[in-house]
Parts: C-alpha cells; sequence; structure tokens
C-alpha cells in the first residue's frame, strides 16, 4: 500500500506541474498574439486636408520552448528537471497607404540597411567565387574557364 500511496503522490505532483506549464505557455502565447493583432499593423490613420494616411508594419512573432525531465529516485522525488521557454517579437514600418481625392496609393518604406547588407553580401559571394575559381585553374587541380565553357555549351 506504501508503493501505492508514492505512485499516487507522483503522479498528482506532475499533474500539476503539467498544468503549471500549460497556464504559462497559454499566458506567453496569449502575450505573443496580442502583439500580432491587425492594430499592431496597420497603425491609426492619419488625417491632413483631403488625404488620409495609414502606415502598415511587419510584426515577427518567434517563439521557443523546452522541457525534461527525469527519473525517480527511491524515496519519490523526481531527480533531473528542465524546462525553459523563449519569445521575440519585432516590428517594423513596411509601407504608408495614402487615400486621397487622386485615388489610393501604397508608399513603401525602403529599408537601407536590408538593401546595402543584400549588397555586400552579393558582392562577397562573387569574389569569393571568382577567387576561387581563379585557384583552382593556377594550381592546375581543376579544370579551366575554358574547359568549363565547353562543357556547359556542348
Amino acid at each position: 500500500m506504501g508503493t501505492f500511496a508514492k505512485e499516487e503522490n507522483t503522479l498528482i505532483e506532475e499533474q500539476k506541474a503539467g498544468q503549471l506549464t500549460t497556464n504559462t505557455v497559454e499566458q506567453v502565447l496569449g502575450r505573443m498574439m496580442n502583439s500580432a493583432k491587425v492594430d499592431a499593423v496597420f497603425g491609426q490613420p492619419v488625417e491632413r486636408g483631403n488625404t488620409t494616411v495609414i502606415p502598415c508594419s511587419e510584426v515577427i512573432v518567434g517563439l521557443g520552448m523546452g522541457s525534461g525531465s527525469g527519473p525517480i529516485d527511491e524515496r519519490g522525488n523526481a531527480v533531473g528537471g528542465g524546462s525553459g521557454a523563449g519569445g521575440s517579437a519585432r516590428a517594423r514600418p513596411i509601407a504608408a497607404i495614402v487615400i486621397s481625392q487622386d485615388g489610393v496609393r501604397v508608399e513603401p518604406i525602403m529599408d537601407i540597411t536590408k538593401v546595402a547588407l543584400a549588397g555586400i553580401t552579393t558582392g562577397a559571394f562573387i569574389l569569393f567565387w571568382l577567387g576561387r575559381l581563379s585557384r583552382i585553374t593556377r594550381s592546375g587541380k581543376g579544370p579551366s574557364f575554358t574547359k568549363v565553357k565547353r562543357a556547359i555549351e556542348g
């Protein structure tokens, strides 16, 4: 009967821990979903004369969770454990919707940093491969540009 009581006790403790984890997960997900509402994507309209401007944003939400467990020792205590969670939400402006007597248009907001990083990455990629190809042909370890061109063409 003592063994059964230990098992029942352990089961109740695990259920309570599971409920606590579930409640925490629900709270975190609820907060993250609040940041991804339509209000976060489309800002309050601003009116100036006959023109209305509605700001638009991109909202990115990320969430990661972990857990763990371990065996139960001879006294009925859980050994081991673990858990963890993390998340992030980010918003950035991407466009403005302009409504006027002339009609409706979308004015994109250019992120110069992203454009510059894309250009630098592309340039580095091209330089890397050109350098690698020239090294291969100079060392005699690979085909020449002429041989590669012939293979591709014919």
